[in-house]
């Protein structure tokens, strides 16, 4: 279960970064969680570490990271 690994946290939503990451790796710096790596093809969250606090969403500079489609 998703929620399972996040047992310790309490926020709830998943983030994800779409496209126009502008490799800047702020969120990278920010994230508390260490959910976040970046490579070649910009920024990625790890959905299995994310906590879902948002900070890397309310600080992307291209606003390229939003919260996630909660699956059914």
């Amino acid at each position: 279960m998703e929620t399972e690994n996040r047992k310790e946290g309490a926020f709830m939503a998943t983030y994800e970064v779409t496209q126009g990451c502008c490799y800047c790796g702020e969120c990278l710096t920010l994230c508390p969680f260490h959910a976040i790596f970046m490579d070649k093809d910009g920024a990625h969250i790890k959905k299995e570490v994310c906590r879902g606090c948002g900070i890397c969403a309310r600080n992307c500079a291209s606003e390229a990271i939003t919260k996630a489609e909660e699956e059914a």
